[in-house]
């Protein structure tokens, strides 16, 4: 309804200026004649002169000046005055109008290329105001613009009219305020877009700016602007040239802006060779003009039927730039096509209602501005939109992120419900996204994703994000059945993922926070659901309630490790060594490396208190570096000593990711002077998992610096036998949790062996971890595991209490 009212104002607008202009003026009967005839010769012929009774003299094809005879000029409104005399449809590019009376005085002279006198020129009309003393009749000489093609859509008649003095000056005055006010509109959104094409690195809005400043160039020179030069200028520059660099724009404007090869590419070839003619056509203007006029005939309608066509079916296909381009391009269509129906088949000029310089003229020249506008706060709202989503969701899965989960949790608290939060990592990712390949890993977290919305089903206002990288969290607003919601996410999670053929076991651990009283926002809800997922991998539960106490645990593991460096450096540390007994005859020929941490003020700190918090934060480098220097020392003393013993010290995934770090191994070994062989570097096969290849080719390096390696931890890594095959160990430590309450006749004791079994089919020797008991100890002899460590031999001990140990109780034998 609004917009329909809207239209009708501005037809009704329209009318009432168009009735305007045709009222406040009035054709003038006169003579005309086209020859070389100078001023005298005209006041003297009496012969040669041809009739206008309609005040229509055609001057777009003569060559010479043409001569106007104006007998008479009506009165005026006033007593004693006249009408003005006014020479209207000029040719815009050019204006030289000489007004003289019956006795050959000059009275004025029009000029659009300098300063005019007893005249005003405006858009498309000069204006003379003859003296009270002139005599009639009057001549005019109008002097035709040499080498000059006519601008499309002007009459090629000059009509001579009377006009009332006040309205016509008004009136023309406010067509070209109208004019400059459009062409400065058009300068204005030129600018804007060059603008977004800067910020965004978008050509589109380049493009458009070349084509605003082009049309606003145009607009100027219909208001007088003396800018456009003709054919001898050494610029060449003239109104038809800038229509052709139009239509190269506008080409390139619906193709780029309107994405024609996206919907309709077969329409964007069509449309650049479209503008390749355009282009040519520049050359050919100067060079054949008469063929370049015929050619823009054939040019201009398929130029329209191709943007038109490409642009209504792109906007059919949900194209919005095209949608706008359809609505500015069409008014532009309907007004070229006008002209050539009354230059090709009605040869006549157009109707001035029409014509350049019309109101009809002006709004559709607008209207393609204006549509590109609209298109532009429209794509600033989508940026907008899209930035906003983007806060707030993640891109790879569509489910919240972080802040988007914060957000929505917090506004449930807001309401006063007390929601759940569920922390929950996929296991072994980095080794899946290694093996697979990233977009397989991208695969696998949408499906992850995608489970876990199924887990959401039941619960209408329970919300899924993916809080970074390979983790997720589950939102519940308000009282949730816990073990049900376990036995869900089981449930979805039983079966592998089936990706590209690719069967993929996703497990995942999972860390609860509940709310209470001292849990005020979500922020620190989800931190709590964080701080519990992290304390349940660190103990090897896939399950865990927060509990107040492990926020006290990493507030002190935060503290020790602000505290490592200096302790490192002050020589608080301390090596541990634990025996690995050879279970075949008791003799120790080996042993594991371990640290701990004798405080100034806390006393000895054992490893679990540092280690793990030092293992994530990459800080276990500093422990490495001590430890690794510590065991070739005493591994070198050993040796000079004549009592060999092979030192194993543990890697982290820091200390395999770190660059260079077998090269400084090496270097260490020779610095200190200790044989490569008499240490063991041991590699978790979860660490070495992380990252497989780069594993592989730090451990080779290794190995061809003549250090033995140990694969630490085995069973929990889920590393394949393939991998295992191409790893250059020599050893392989069953996990403590394969060992631990296993008992002979049992599946434990069953896996156990068919573990050491596949050791010794590979060529590795074998040690269990973990033996804490006689029975323990006598089922690994008897299924014959090659060496065992654990508290049923030895702890772990100072190096003084290791060396009496070995002194006085070997050979350890059952």
């Amino acid at each position: 309804m609004n917009f329909g009212h809207g239209a009708l104002r501005v037809v009704l607008w329209l009318a009432a200026l168009l009735w305007s202009a045709g009222s406040m003026a009035a054709p003038l009967a006169v003579d005309y004649r086209c020859d070389a005839f100078v001023m005298p010769q005209v006041l003297e012929a009496e012969a040669g002169w041809t009739q206008a009774p309609d005040g229509k003299v055609p001057v777009g094809s003569q060559s010479q000046p043409c001569w106007i005879r104006i007998a008479q000029l009506p009165p005026g409104e006033s007593l004693g005055t006249s009408d003005w005399l006014s020479f209207a449809d000029l040719n815009v590019q050019r204006v030289d109008i000489r007004l003289f009376d019956a006795k050959g005085r000059p009275l004025g002279q029009a000029l659009r290329l300098g300063q005019s006198s007893g005249a005003l020129v405006t858009g498309l009309r000069a204006i003379f105001t003859p003296s009270p003393q002139a005599v009639f009749p009057l001549y005019a000489q109008f002097a035709p613009p040499v080498g000059v093609l006519a601008y499309p859509g002007l009459a090629h008649e000059l009509l001579v009219e009377s006009v009332q003095a006040e309205t016509s000056l008004r009136d023309e005055q406010g067509v070209d305020l109208l004019n400059q006010s459009g062409a400065i509109f058009l300068f204005t959104t030129a600018l804007v877009a060059l603008f977004f094409c800067v910020a965004l690195r978008d050509w589109n809005y380049g493009i458009y700016a070349l084509y605003a400043t082009l049309q606003s160039i145009t607009i100027f020179t219909k208001s007088g602007l003396p800018f456009v030069l003709d054919a001898q200028s050494t610029l060449w520059l003239n109104a038809w040239i800038f229509n052709y660099l139009v239509g190269v724009l506008s080409v390139l404007l619906s193709v780029r802006f309107g994405r024609f090869r996206v919907h309709s590419p077969r329409t964007a070839k069509v449309a650049y060779g479209v503008a390749t003619v355009f282009l040519l056509l520049i050359p050919l203007h100067y060079l054949l003009p008469a063929l370049a006029g015929v050619l823009i005939y054939l040019v201009v309608p398929l130029h329209f039927l191709v943007l038109l066509t490409g642009n209504w079916r792109g906007w059919r296909a949900g194209e919005r730039g095209c949608g706008i381009l359809l609505l500015g391009m069409t008014p532009i269509a309907a007004y070229w096509l006008t002209y050539l129906l009354y230059s090709v088949v009605l040869r006549e000029p157009m109707p001035s209602a029409l014509a350049l310089g019309s109101p009809f003229d002006f709004v559709r020249t607008l209207l393609l501005p204006i549509a590109f506008c609209y298109g532009i706060a429209d794509r600033t709202l989508s940026l907008q939109r899209e930035t906003a989503r983007m806060a707030r969701f993640d891109p790879l899965t569509g489910l919240l992120n972080r802040e988007g989960a914060r957000q929505y949790g917090q506004l449930r608290i807001d309401e006063g419900q007390r929601p759940v939060a569920l922390m929950l990592n996929v296991e072994r990712f980095h080794a899946i996204n290694e093996t697979l390949g990233p977009e397989l890993g991208d695969r696998i977290l949408q499906e992850t994703g995608r489970r876990l919305q199924l887990v959401c089903s039941e619960h209408v206002t329970a919300r899924v994000g993916r809080m970074h990288a390979d983790q997720f969290c589950l939102v519940f607003p308000g009282e949730l059945n816990l073990p049900a919601v376990r036995e869900e996410i089981e449930y979805e999670f039983n079966r592998p993922a089936e990706i590209e053929g690719q069967a993929v076991d996703i497990a995942l651990s999972v860390g609860v926070a509940l709310p209470s009283g001292d849990t005020p926002s979500m922020a620190q809800l989800l931190r709590n659901a964080e701080i519990a997922l992290d304390a349940g991998r660190a103990q090897h539960r896939n399950w865990l309630h927060y509990q107040q106490a492990m926020e006290s645990s990493r507030r002190a593991d935060l503290d020790l490790l602000s505290e490592l460096k200096r302790g490192v450096e002050a020589g608080e540390l301390r090596l541990y060594l634990q025996p690995k007994v050879r279970l075949q005859d008791g003799t120790v020929s080996s042993a594991e490396a371990l640290v701990r941490w004798e405080h100034p003020v806390r006393g000895m700190i054992p490893p679990g208190n540092f280690v793990p918090f030092a293992e994530k934060t990459g800080r276990i480098t500093l422990i490495t570096r001590w430890v690794m220097e510590e065991a070739m020392r005493l591994a070198t003393r050993y040796r000079v000593e004549g009592r060999p013993l092979q030192i194993s010290v543990n890697l982290s995934i820091f200390d395999l990711g770190e660059a260079g770090f077998a090269a400084r191994a090496a270097a260490l070994a020779r610095d200190v002077g200790v044989e490569p062989a008499d240490i063991r570097f041991e590699i978790t096969e979860s660490g070495a998992m992380e990252d497989p290849a780069y594993a592989l080719e730090v451990m080779n390096a290794l190995r061809n610096s003549g250090f033995s390696l140990s694969i630490d931890d085995f069973g929990t890594g889920y590393s394949s036998l393939a991998y295992l095959q191409k790893m250059p160990v020599a050893e392989l430590k069953i996990d403590r949790a394969f060992v631990r309450n296993v008992r002979p006749k049992t599946d434990g004791a069953a896996l156990l062996e068919s573990t050491i079994a596949m050791g010794h089919s590979l060529g590795l020797v074998v040690v269990a971890e973990g033996a804490e008991d006689a029975e323990e100890w006598d089922l690994l002899t008897a299924i014959g595991c090659d060496y065992a460590q654990g508290w049923f031999a030895a702890a772990p001990m100072p190096v003084a209490e290791f060396e009496r140990w070995r002194e006085t109780r070997l050979p350890f034998l059952r």
